[in-house]
């Protein structure tokens, strides 16, 4: 399995989400350790100076991007032996078993305190804006998330659920041989809503398979076959990384399953797959209007509403990233950038035991 990309946590509708803890919990032979330090402080540096020459020649290594800030990284993680995660705000996260399992890496302490102490009026300040444009994106992804809802549930009594629920049994019979074991469940996110737009790093689905269903799903129907596969998947004994929408983080857009070389990937009339697939379903064939063909209409009118909704929200999410940048920029000058790299090679050396 060669390099991949996730975000681990997501901007929706119920705000901030992390499957941090999730990320935690899928095995216990892996070393994770915490990295604490503030905005500026040089995290997503000594994540990448650490970890990239601890890898072994073709291990499995998951980059774990910031949605916030597709630049910067949040973790990495070295198949199933070791991860390095950002544990700091807004995705806290402790380990459960420090020095048993991973545990803390500390950062060098700052320069000069006394001058970053008079800056402190300016953080507070520019912090307190950030987190307002934060909410309010927030509330806009919430918004869309609700005409979402709308239109699905405008639909559903036009859909035949049960064709897609046999389309899943089907593929399950004829694409998972059974193991003997049961599969590990990875959540993830390969899409954002970040400073930059929705992004999804298609890359991703590229490196870890080849065999794409192209799951062409115009209303939010896509998860009732999902569900399924993915349950399937992990009863004949297949990991799975199941990745969910970032706007509404409880529903199922894509399943990946590396050891199969086989992925289900939804596309949307704004967002569609833009490989080769290997099978192509379109969930929309699953709709029967009859007389009530103007839903379509209906539908496609609050998509687009829908869609520049979250056109605003990117907007104020990258309003509070520049606010940040500003955050990082008085943090910056304090940082003991040789202590850093010291500290770098020290944390490379003691992992590397």
């Amino acid at each position: 399995m060669p390099e991949c990309a996730f975000f681990l946590a997501a901007n929706s509708r119920r705000g901030f989400v992390s499957f941090f803890e999730d990320f935690i919990a899928e095995s216990f032979e892996r070393d994770v350790y915490m990295l604490k330090g503030g905005p500026g402080c040089g995290k997503s540096t000594l994540i990448r100076r650490v970890c990239q020459p601890l890898a072994r020649d073709g291990e499995p290594v998951e980059h774990i991007y910031c949605s916030s800030d597709p630049d910067s990284l949040d973790g990495m993680v070295l198949s199933d032996r070791l991860a390095i995660l950002d544990a700091t705000a807004p995705h806290v996260t402790e380990p459960s078993f420090p020095g048993a399992r991973g545990g803390y890496l500390a950062l060098p302490e700052f320069i000069n305190r006394h001058t970053l102490r008079e800056k402190y009026p300016a953080l507070l300040t520019l912090s307190a804006a950030s987190k307002e444009h934060y909410a309010q994106a927030y509330r806009l992804i919430a918004a869309s998330a609700q005409i979402d809802e709308h239109v699905t549930q405008s639909i559903r009594p036009y859909f035949a659920a049960e064709r897609l629920r046999r389309r899943a049994k089907g593929i399950i019979a004829r694409e998972m041989p059974r193991t003997g074991h049961r599969g590990v469940l990875k959540k993830r996110f390969i899409d954002g809503i970040t400073p930059h737009g929705v992004l999804r790093l298609s890359g991703t689905i590229d490196a870890l398979c080849t065999r794409i269903y192209d799951l062409y799903d115009s209303y939010g129907f896509a998860p009732i076959l999902l569900e399924p596969l993915l349950e399937g998947a992990l009863a004949q004994g297949y990991d799975v990384y199941a990745c969910y929408c970032p706007k509404n983080p409880e529903r199922l857009l894509h399943l990946l399953i590396p050891a199969l070389s086989l992925g289900f990937v939804t596309s949307t009339p704004l967002h569609q797959y833009e490989g080769e697939p290997y099978r192509r379903v379109r969930v929309d064939a699953c709709v029967d209007y009859g007389p009530r063909r103007q839903l379509r209409g209906h539908a496609r009118l609050l998509s687009r509403l829908s869609q520049s909704l979250i056109d605003d929200a990117v907007a104020e999410i990258a309003a509070a990233h520049t606010l940040h940048d500003r955050i990082e920029e008085i943090y910056r000058p304090h940082i003991d950038t040789e202590a850093l790299d010291r500290r770098a090679e020290e944390i490379r050396r003691q992992l590397a035991r």
